[in-house]
Order: structure tokens, then sequence, then C-alpha cells
């Protein structure tokens, strides 16, 4: 039988676009991550560790850390992160949707041409035979005979081979 290739395995840019959104997603889910705990530490409020570490930055005239300005800006990237990935996954689509033609025109065509003329082939034959069949068993009926059980092979879903038959529609195109 033969198969279909993997649009991945056929389409090196479509890999590469995919690398890229799997980046994205990662640099994504980490920026969350650095959100979500900077949200948790402004809620919590600081520990006492912090605080004694505040206090001696204050004794030294040392500015304080801004945790609002830092969550701010960890929100900030992951929210640009995930529009930078929705764009990266339109461009997969289109990339892969683009390698999808190029593939069936290149691959997928040719074998249905091959596999179309094998089956034209055959069909040809068994209607060539079905034919053959019916007209034997239409030449005893017309007779006033009996078939006397010689016919056991009956396709009648083949039709009647008058020339107009929904098979033979089919083998005329």
């Amino acid at each position: 039988m033969t198969k279909v290739p993997r649009i991945e395995d056929y389409s090196s840019e479509l890999r590469e676009e995919m690398a890229k959104a799997d980046g994205l997603a990662t640099r994504a889910k980490e920026a969350e991550q650095r959100a979500l705990t900077m949200r948790d530490r402004l809620q919590a409020g600081p520990s006492k560790e912090e605080r004694a570490a505040d206090a001696e930055r204050a004794a030294k005239g040392e500015p304080l850390p801004d945790l609002n300005n830092q969550f701010n800006v960890a929100l900030r990237e992951f929210r640009a992160l995930e529009d930078a990935l929705k764009a990266q996954q339109a461009k997969v689509e289109t990339v892969r949707r683009g390698a999808g033609g190029k593939m069936c025109d290149e691959v997928v065509r040719p074998l249905y041409k091959e596999a179309e003329k094998r089956l034209a082939s055959v069909l040809s034959e068994l209607y060539s035979i079905h034919s053959e069949i019916f007209w034997l068993k239409r030449g005893l009926l017309n007779q006033g005979l009996g078939t006397y059980g010689v016919f056991g092979l009956e396709p009648e879903f083949l039709g009647v081979p008058s020339g107009t038959s929904d098979f033979e529609q089919f083998l005329r195109r």
C-alpha cells in the first residue's frame, strides 16, 4: 500500500516554522511562570528576609527593588510572547497549506495517476466479464429457459450492461 509522506517530513520550511513556534511556546510558558511568581510575591508581601534586605538597602541609600514594575514587565513579556506565538501558528498553517499543495503536485498526483490507470484497467476488465456473464444469462432467459443453478455469482450492483448504467457512465469518465 502506498503511503502519503508526513507533511513535516516533506517540507523543511514547515519544520523550521514549527520549531520557531515550539520555541515561542516554551518561552511564553516560562514568561507566564515568571509573571505568576511575581504576582504571588506581590500578593504575599515581602518575607522577613526581603524586609531585612530592604532595610539594609534603605540604610545605605540604595534604591529598593520595584516589584510592581518587575511584575508589569514580566506580564508584558508574557503577553507579547503569546501574541508572537499566535502569529507564528498562523504562519505555520499558511506554510502547511502551501507545502500540502506542493506535496500533492509533486508526490501524490503521480502516485494517484498510476493507481488510477491500474484501477481503470481492472474495472474495464471487470465490466467486460460482467457483460459476458450477463448476456449468457439473458440468452437463456430470453428463450424461456431457466438458469439451472449455473449463475451463482451475479454482481447486480454493476447494473445492466445497456450502455446507460451508472458503472458504464463511471467508466466513460
